[in-house]
């Protein structure tokens, strides 16, 4: 009894989510930037370059964080500001210099929270939401899936690990048997869901290009549906080919996730948990989504509260959000919604 007098006692209060609550801190990270520029003397040759460099990695980063559609948006940053979001945090690499000259590449390291700023403040949606990854399987036309052809050596560069969506590729060993048995054409989810659950994945990929590398074919089967797309180029690369799936992937993910951080909403949930450990799960996935803005415990008791949440965004933005903490948002013909602990399968368990 102690325990559930101590939990009532919190019913009525209000918590702010914390500032701090962030996904992954590689998607501000913008690494390996080629930085070059010649000046009257060494010093101004590394500032130069610096400078734009620091140009390059905002555009890169503001690329990875919103849709196509908005990169018109783009604040044009002066040089001052850029230093505020990145400050003193970078690491040169590979540097070179003369008496009028600097070469090197520059990881910059973005903060957070001030870039968020900058895009609420310029009105331009975005998402730092990342997708679970996506297992790619790289097929060569006629040949099959290859763990060592360059189609698939492509799909291991580091900037398919680095942004919104990571991709993945399969281990060795009875794949092409896996995918004989699939009509590509036809395939839908159901098919590939255990191989997806084998890999944590939240989609699959089949990538079949040609020997040649000029032309591509993706098929994209997630829970949300198939997507197909067919990419042909007069001169191309594996790895042109491998960052085209991706950009569309990407896309696609970004359609369904960047928030409009001026729209609002709220609503009201019921919530059901087994114990106090569920109930801290839920509190702690709750605090890490970014388009929540606030959590109002209505009511608290045993196994069961109701919560009110003040977010940013669409409702279903707000559902695939709660999706990536395991967290399951669901809304009744009546208006009402329930929120509880996802069910993980014992594929997926840890």
């Amino acid at each position: 009894m102690p325990m559930i007098r101590s939990m009532l006692l919190v019913a009525a209060m209000t918590f702010a989510v914390p500032a701090f609550a962030a996904p992954a801190a590689d998607l501000f990270t913008i690494p390996r930037v080629k930085v070059e520029a010649s000046a009257e003397s060494a010093i101004s040759a590394r500032d130069a370059a610096m400078a734009q460099g620091r140009t390059a990695a905002w555009t890169k980063l503001f690329r990875r964080l919103t849709a196509a559609a908005d990169w018109r948006k783009q604040p044009m940053l002066d040089e001052k500001v850029l230093e505020r979001l990145i400050g003193g945090s970078y690491e040169v690499a590979n540097e070179r210099r003369s008496t009028t000259r600097y070469l090197a590449e520059v990881t910059f390291h973005f903060n957070p929270n001030a870039v968020r700023a900058v895009l609420q403040q310029n009105r331009v949606p975005f998402t730092d939401t990342r997708s679970p990854p996506v297992l790619v399987i790289p097929l060569i036309a006629g040949s099959g899936f290859d763990p060592v052809s360059p189609w698939s050596a492509a799909w291991k560069a580091p900037d398919l690990q680095d942004g919104l969506v990571p991709f993945i590729t399969p281990a060795p060993g009875g794949m092409n048997d896996l995918i004989a048995r699939i009509d590509l054409m036809q395939a839908d989810w159901d098919q590939v869901e255990p191989l997806a659950r084998r890999y944590n994945a939240g989609a699959v990929i089949f990538a079949t290009a040609s020997d040649d590398g000029k032309t591509v074919r993706m098929v994209e089967l997630a829970p949300s549906g198939r997507t197909a797309a067919s990419f042909a180029y007069a001169q191309s690369s594996f790895a042109a080919d491998a960052a085209a799936v991706a950009d569309k992937a990407e896309d696609a993910w970004k359609s369904r996730n960047v928030v409009d951080f001026g729209v609002r909403g709220q609503l009201v949930a019921d919530v059901q948990f087994d114990s106090l450990a569920d109930w801290a799960k839920i509190h702690a996935g709750l605090a890490a989504v970014r388009s929540i803005t606030g959590v109002d415990v209505i009511g608290l008791a045993l196994h069961e509260a109701e919560i009110g949440l003040t977010y940013s965004g669409r409702p279903e933005q707000l559902r695939d959000a709660l999706a990536q903490q395991r967290l399951e948002l669901k809304a009744a013909a009546d208006g009402q919604y329930t929120l509880n602990v996802a069910a993980v399968s014992a594929a997926n368990a840890p």
